[in-house]
């Protein structure tokens, strides 16, 4: 990956910005949210201060050109957050996730950030491809990796995970 300055990204509603401090109790309501953490094993906080490290983690991690982690933020408040992580040695493939606080889904947000980072991982990044693993039963994430053309790769199996499924966009 180049060194690149990190990309503040936006669309019609949203700005995707860096991961900051003042996020935290945000961060915290949505990594807490039992329908956020539906599908995904991982410890939950269960102060705000728990967070600290994580944000830290997260700012290294993007200072160091490691991954590109966005916050996802409605009229300056975070709602949820996107990255490009787990790239491939050659960098030319990387994995995408995203979460976002169930107030706001079914209104079209995760839909303009995912396309906005897919468009920037492609046309700055020169990336081949973008690979999406969801669980079996996330119907919510799977219809929007089918409406943005991610393919699913039924003879791919994401190993520890029986149960995520591996969807992947390519760069045409």
């Amino acid at each position: 990956m180049n060194n690149i300055s990190f990309p503040f990204l936006t669309t019609q509603r949203l700005e995707l910005t860096q991961l900051e401090k003042t996020d935290i109790d945000a961060l915290f309501k949505l990594r807490t949210h039992p329908k956020t953490n539906e599908f995904i094993k991982r410890e939950l906080p269960k102060e705000v201060n728990e967070l600290v490290p994580f944000i830290e983690k997260i700012t290294k991690g993007v200072l160091n050109n490691e991954y590109f982690y966005w916050a996802i933020k409605k009229d300056k408040q975070l709602i949820g957050t996107i990255c490009l992580w787990n790239f491939s040695e050659d960098k030319l493939t990387t994995e995408i996730g995203y979460e976002l606080h169930p107030d706001f889904h079914k209104k079209g947000f995760m839909s303009e950030s995912l396309q906005k980072v897919i468009h920037f991982g492609f046309s700055k990044l020169d990336l081949k491809a973008i690979e999406a693993f969801t669980h079996k039963n996330n119907e919510s994430s799977i219809a929007l990796l089918n409406k943005n053309n991610f393919i699913y790769q039924p003879k791919r199996r994401d190993k520890g995970f029986e149960n995520n499924r591996i969807f992947r966009i390519e760069n045409n």
